[in-house]
């Protein structure tokens, strides 16, 4: 989940009333399942440009209002028929190393079309009306043992975005920008038992490779899966945290010099297990007391990236049941003037025992590596910081009769 934290005007602080919402278990179970086995399964995003040709008879319309020294616009909608279409129109095999393991892969051909709906605008008022057909392809990097094929290809377009730029090209054209979300899956029916848990899909990161010679691989029952490009590996565990704490020391700085704040932290880490899902904002508002130190030193701080957890059970000095680090890096800014910075940050989240207290530790390094921030916070109250285990494979013992 997404958690927006508006910033707060003034020296107002926010309700100390919240409450961590317990994070998403997803957790295994045996299941004895008839499934199409997902072998990848990829989601993009990605914007093409087309040049769209005016029909004569509303070119007419359009030639006679400029004449007339009349403002051309244009407005562009997708109908919800015919419904946008992808198909497979090529497929070349190719061996490549992914994380440093050679994997075969499919190089599968795209061809993407859709309807769209223009509306040609005279000072505002429509002039005409027309639909036209816009195509696009795209070459996509799939887990596509054989003997699979283009039959075990599941592509479909979720959305689709169309706008007019500018006005009337020379040759009575009109250039559109259209954005189209694709869902690509590659199935196979199978029989499985199973022990299961809810799996998500990866960004479309893998670059095409030149074309090489093909190369047909002996046919087998059942393919195997593709273990460096999918299914990516879940969190061992998770986090949901809701916490505001007024009146702690915290440290900021070069040199780092104490200051007595509130802090607030909004964390949802590995929500379902899925390490890609995390997210966390922190505010730390300044009491301003005389000299310590000068100034407001209220800021937020907001990752721009988040490492897979790292569980933990134990602290040193600090008595814990479980808990979890992410690290990564993330921009500072400052409430007072708005000045931002590039820090990396470590963040620790960790329970005690049920009742007690629970503890947030968070520090913040400049790019010289200097440390300028640190809090340890032990004081949080228990319902608003939960960390929790995922049931992975790792901890299930496999036993025989």
């Amino acid at each position: 989940m997404n958690h927006i934290v508006k910033p707060i005007m003034g020296r107002q602080l926010p309700t100390p009333t919240p409450t961590a919402t317990p994070p998403i278990p997803n957790n295994l179970q045996e299941e004895c399942i008839r499934v199409n086995k997902v072998y990848d399964w990829v989601v993009l995003a990605n914007s093409y440009r087309n040049k769209i040709a005016i029909p004569d008879d509303c070119r007419a319309l359009v030639d006679a209002a400029i004449r007339a020294g009349q403002d051309i616009s244009f407005s562009c909608v997708e109908p919800v028929t015919p419904a946008p279409t992808c198909s497979v129109v090529g497929i070349r095999r190719e061996t490549i190393v992914v994380g440093g393991t050679t994997v075969r892969v499919g190089v599968v051909h795209f061809v993407f079309s859709a309807t769209v709906q223009l509306t040609v605008f005279a000072d505002g008022t429509p002039l005409c009306t027309f639909t036209t057909t816009v195509q696009f392809d795209q070459e996509v990097v799939l887990c596509l043992p054989e003997p699979l094929d283009e039959d075990n290809i599941v592509c479909r377009i979720s959305a689709i975005e169309c706008n007019p730029t500018g006005s009337v090209l020379l040759g009575g054209m009109v250039q559109l920008d259209v954005i189209v979300c694709v869902e690509i899956q590659v199935e196979a029916e199978v029989k499985l038992e199973v022990l299961a848990k809810f799996c998500s899909p990866r960004p479309n990161t893998i670059p095409v490779p030149s074309p090489t010679p093909s190369f047909r691989c002996p046919p087998i029952v059942f393919p195997p899966q593709c273990p460096p490009i999918f299914p990516v590996r879940n969190c061992d565990c998770q986090a949901s945290v809701n916490a505001l704490v007024p009146n702690v020391s915290i440290s900021l700085g070069i040199p780092l010099t104490v200051a007595i704040g509130t802090i607030q932290l909004i964390a949802d880490i590995c929500p379902s297990c899925d390490p890609s899902s995390s997210s966390f904002t922190f505010n730390f508002f300044d009491n301003v007391l005389p000299d310590i130190p000068a100034g407001d030193q209220s800021f937020s701080f907001s990752p721009t990236s988040i490492s897979s957890p790292t569980c933990i059970t134990v602290l040193p000095g600090l008595a814990i049941l479980t808990g979890l680090t992410v690290t990564g890096s993330g921009v500072r800014t400052f409430t007072s003037s708005g000045a931002q910075d590039t820090l990396t940050y470590s963040l620790t989240l960790a329970e005690t025992g049920l009742g007690l207290p629970d503890i947030i530790i968070l520090t913040l390094t400049d790019q010289s590596g200097v440390l300028v921030f640190t809090a340890t916070i032990t004081v949080v109250p228990d319902e608003q910081l939960l960390v929790r285990d995922c049931v992975t494979f790792g901890d299930i013992v496999i036993t025989t009769p």
